[in-house]
């Protein structure tokens, strides 16, 4: 089970910190005429990917029903991307772009966290369906 939350782990990492960085480079695009990612900003979604990757791990959780899970998650992810945001100074100076961006954000998280729940969902329950399937068939071998 340990080795399997390790594996889990890195996995999630991996696919958070491609995703942060192909976000974060199609933001600078849009954005700025900047045709390289700086390299703090590398560091800092990889500091994301980790925290992200952590967070994840209540998935693992056995002792929460998938409603929690998903709940939990939800929050701390969306609360570590926004705080990672107002530290690193990705929300701008003055206090109504950071406001504005931090909205947007937020909804643009929600979104993406939404859509990735989706996801998730159906594999849940994929993976009970099939598993009710393999106990009937169990059980009319018997």
């Amino acid at each position: 089970m340990k080795n399997i939350t390790i594996q889990f782990f890195f996995l999630g990492l991996m696919i958070a910190f491609t995703i942060s960085v192909l976000m974060v480079s199609a933001i600078l695009a849009i954005t700025t005429d900047a045709a390289m990612l700086p390299i703090s900003l590398i560091w800092q979604t990889f500091l994301l990917s980790i925290l992200c990757s952590l967070i994840n791990l209540v998935y693992r959780s056995e002792k929460l029903k998938f409603f929690w899970q998903s709940i939990i998650g939800y929050i701390l992810t969306t609360a570590t991307i926004i705080s990672c945001g107002l530290i690193f100074g990705w929300y701008g100076a003055n206090s109504f772009d950071r406001i504005s961006f931090i909205l947007i954000s937020f909804f643009v998280y929600s979104l993406f966290y939404l859509i990735t729940w989706i996801i998730i969902w159906q594999i849940a329950k994929s993976k009970k369906k099939t598993l009710n399937d393999k106990l009937k068939e169990f059980k009319q071998k018997q």
